[in-house]
């Protein structure tokens, strides 16, 4: 059955992950999706200042662990941790209240690296007018001089996009990327893997690399990642071709809305040494994709699905029957006997009665 699954896998082969690249978002990861997000004792503070000083209710809570927060930076002790629900509220928010500042700069003062990033952001952000940008470069730097994986991250970023030389800069771009993978940072494992896939930004190509890093991406929820690791697991691309493991990075993909990982799942289990036995699934994940991909992996699938049916109908068909050969039969004299023993009446014909084969 060996051969078999391989006849229908390649079929699929149109439709395999790496060529159904589709337009629309939903239909295909999408690449620049950011997945770390800061949530910060910082910006939850900022946040409760620019409610309190614009007269906003705010609750006892939060003006409670405000007062905690003013009274740590004066004593040099760490920012306490804001409330789950005032963290969320301020993600991602940049610094931009006067007092949200200037308590930054107390926090600086003991090096909290994630005080000296909120300002570097502030400043190149233009949030403090009065602050020229290679001040907010300088505190950037001094972020990731201290360990903090996020500014690590966005230092790379800009020697990637080259705002840090006039030019982008690869080489001085990974080891700060590859300090910032080692630490976590989702989005940092993410573009590590892609230097080592690529192998064209200054690295020679490593696909074990780049799987490595993409599989840690993945197991932190990055979709993209998942779907690099699902395509190079199933063709075998710098790695050992596993379509089980290819498979469970489908449907993980598709289980959050890619369609791509139905198209992923369908051609994993078409490359399965049991595919004979997988057509109802197999097909399940076809029709997923037919169902809700945009035009492109809709009109590839359906151009692909017939010819999937009709292969999984040859491998199952029972074999057309042949009758076994048969030796050719000798020829035998039969003849009456009389009572005397006189043989007459003799004919020669062919052993047909008995097995010719035995």
């Amino acid at each position: 059955m060996h051969r078999a699954g391989f006849v229908i896998a390649l079929v699929l082969g149109a439709a395999t992950a790496a060529d159904a690249v589709p337009e629309k978002n939903g239909s295909f990861p999408d690449i620049g999706a950011q997945y770390f997000h800061r949530a910060d004792c910082h910006e939850a503070y900022d946040l409760v200042a620019e409610q309190m000083s614009a007269g906003q209710n705010v609750s006892n809570d939060d003006k409670a662990w405000a007062g905690l927060y003013e009274a740590a930076a004066q004593a040099g002790q760490p920012c306490p941790e804001p409330a789950p629900l005032l963290a969320l509220r301020a993600t991602d928010r940049t610094v931009s209240t006067q007092e949200g500042l200037s308590h930054l700069a107390l926090y600086h003062k003991q090096d909290d690296p994630v005080a000296w990033f909120e300002a570097a952001l502030s400043v190149l952000q233009g949030k403090v007018p009065d602050v020229e940008a290679p001040v907010g470069w300088a505190m950037l730097v001094k972020s990731a001089g201290l360990g903090y994986a996020h500014a690590q991250y966005f230092e790379a970023l800009l020697y990637i996009n080259g705002t840090a030389t006039g030019k982008a800069d690869y080489a001085d771009a990974l080891p700060l990327l590859e300090s910032a993978a080692k630490a976590g940072h989702v989005d940092a494992l993410f573009l590590a893997g892609n230097y080592y896939y690529d192998g064209s930004l200054g690295v020679k190509k490593d696909g074990a690399k780049a799987f490595s890093y993409f599989s840690q991406a993945a197991e932190r929820g990055h979709v993209y990642a998942t779907y690099m690791a699902a395509t190079m697991a199933n063709d075998g691309t710098g790695v050992k071709t596993d379509h089980a493991l290819a498979y469970r990075l489908a449907r993980n993909l598709a289980d959050q809305g890619q369609v791509v990982g139905s198209v992923i799942a369908a051609s994993a289990l078409l490359q399965m040494k049991d595919a004979k036995d997988r057509e109802d699934e197999v097909l399940y994940w076809m029709d997923t994709a037919i169902r809700d991909g945009d035009d492109k992996i809709r009109g590839q699938v359906q151009e692909m699905r017939p010819k999937v049916v009709a292969a999984f109908q040859r491998a199952n068909a029972p074999p057309e029957y042949q009758p076994r050969v048969w030796k050719a039969c000798p020829m035998k004299r039969t003849c009456f006997v009389n009572s005397s023993g006189l043989q007459y009446n003799c004919t020669t014909n062919k052993d047909y009665w008995n097995d010719c084969d035995g």
